[in-house]
């Protein structure tokens, strides 16, 4: 049987035996840097990224199924986060804790436009690490795509963010809120949230899963993020949280999709822009940092 002996930098070996007639693929790490072949680390990378739809669609199948089967409230779950923060508001500013005027829309819709789309943020954000931890298991007993984890991660993002647009429709048909033709767009701002959160949360995954303590400082920040962004108020307040809000990277592709809904085209294009081209550049980053510290952190868990 001839036993073909692969390392991570793709040489190949091959060993004979009588057995069986047949190959297997064996990896064999080596202590050289990947990041010393750049060249050969991004073919793999497209390599792999190609091998994994197959696999990254049963887990979005398999993690969608076993989210929801066992709840009562079912898909409600995917609307509850933001109709509870946008309640919150609501009252907040019933009882002129938070005053917000002259909108161009209720406030009602304003506000939760708002939590509707931070909550996707939100989501894209603990997307990675959430994949990543579930699948910990696997990782340790089989060599799977890599990328396949992300790609179900961002699968599940895409249902649930499916079901928040069916809410939002509903809310704005009950309002009788027109929407105007540059709604078209919206995909485009949704995405780059999507990518944003996504960006962040790759960076921050390799932590995560050597050190529980990442999960819930997550949530503690995001908690206390959506008051420096305009989720419930325009940015247009001053101080420091008004500081914040300005250089807040959320802040115009939050705006910019408000805008796409209820207004046309966004007032000021250049920061949605260079927010986005700022996250490809580095979702790039943590894509290769992803690649190079999985292999580790796998052997440490394994162990």
């Amino acid at each position: 049987m001839p036993i073909i002996l692969k390392t991570e930098m793709g040489e190949q070996f091959q060993m004979k035996s009588d057995k069986k007639n047949r190959s297997h693929v064996l990896t064999r790490y080596t202590p050289e840097s990947k990041i010393r072949h750049p060249m050969r680390l991004f073919k793999e990378m497209w390599s792999d990224l190609k091998a994994s739809r197959n696999l990254a669609w049963r887990l979005i199948l398999r993690d969608i199924s076993a989210q929801y089967r066992q709840t009562f409230l079912g898909y409600f779950w995917a609307i509850f986060p933001p109709v509870v923060t946008s309640a919150v508001f609501i009252l907040l500013n019933a009882s002129k804790i938070v005053n917000v005027t002259d909108l161009d829309v209720p406030y009602t819709v304003y506000v939760f436009v708002g939590t509707v789309f931070w909550q996707v943020f939100v989501d894209a954000l603990n997307a990675p690490l959430k994949a990543v931890s579930e699948s910990k298991s696997i990782l340790t007993k089989i060599n799977i795509p890599k990328e396949s984890l992300i790609i179900s991660g961002a699968g599940q993002l895409l249902f649930s963010l499916g079901i928040k647009l069916l809410m939002l429709a509903g809310v704005l048909l009950f309002f009788g809120i027109p929407v105007k033709w540059t709604v078209v767009f919206l995909p485009l701002s949704i995405a780059a949230l999507l990518l944003l959160g996504i960006m962040f949360g790759i960076l921050v995954m390799p932590v995560g899963l050597l050190y529980k303590d990442v999960q819930p400082a997550l949530l503690i920040a995001t908690s206390g993020l959506v008051f420096v962004t305009p989720v419930a108020y325009p940015p247009s307040m001053g101080g420091i949280v008004g500081t914040i809000m300005t250089h807040n990277p959320v802040t115009p592709l939050l705006g910019s999709t408000r805008d796409i809904i209820f207004r046309g085209i966004p007032e000021s294009l250049a920061p949605f822009f260079l927010v986005l081209a700022a996250t490809l550049v580095f979702l790039f980053i943590g894509w290769i940092i992803y690649r190079l510290a999985l292999p580790i952190i796998v052997e440490k868990i394994g162990t």
